[in-house]
């Protein structure tokens, strides 16, 4: 599929997954995570989908947009997330924060997109999120 490019992010869809790739020094706020919600919505046709984000060139967020991310009735087709990081290292710290911060939904942190894939294609898209 030809790649959706914005100024903070390149998107691919390869059905059932949105891929991610975040460009360099990204800052995120709610209208950003807006923006790629409606284009996975779109993108999916309406079905549901997890995702792949590549992280590694460094992004941060605003506490709006955490917050906006928290709460699944924002995004209600989504039904899980592998995140691409830089080390094995960040990975484990990555999930061991996720672990004690139970998440509506499965996300994972990976150093590899061949695991990350594999657990992503994995995960049930018929389950229901509850708000």
């Amino acid at each position: 599929m030809t790649p959706i490019e914005l100024p903070y992010v390149t998107i691919y869809y390869e059905d059932p997954v949105m891929i991610y790739i975040y460009k360099r020094k990204t800052y995120l706020g709610v209208p950003e995570l807006k923006e790629v919600v409606t284009i996975a919505t779109n993108l999916s046709k309406g079905k549901p989908y997890v995702t792949f984000s590549d992280v590694r060139s460094s992004i941060d967020m605003t506490e709006q947009a955490k917050k906006f991310l928290a709460d699944p009735g924002n995004m209600p087709l989504f039904r899980g997330a592998a995140i691409l990081v830089t080390t094995t290292l960040y990975s484990y710290a990555v999930n061991f924060a996720l672990y004690f911060n139970k998440k509506t939904y499965p996300i994972k942190a990976f150093v590899t997109e061949e695991k990350a894939m594999e657990w992503l294609r994995a995960l049930p898209l018929n389950a229901k999120i509850t708000v």
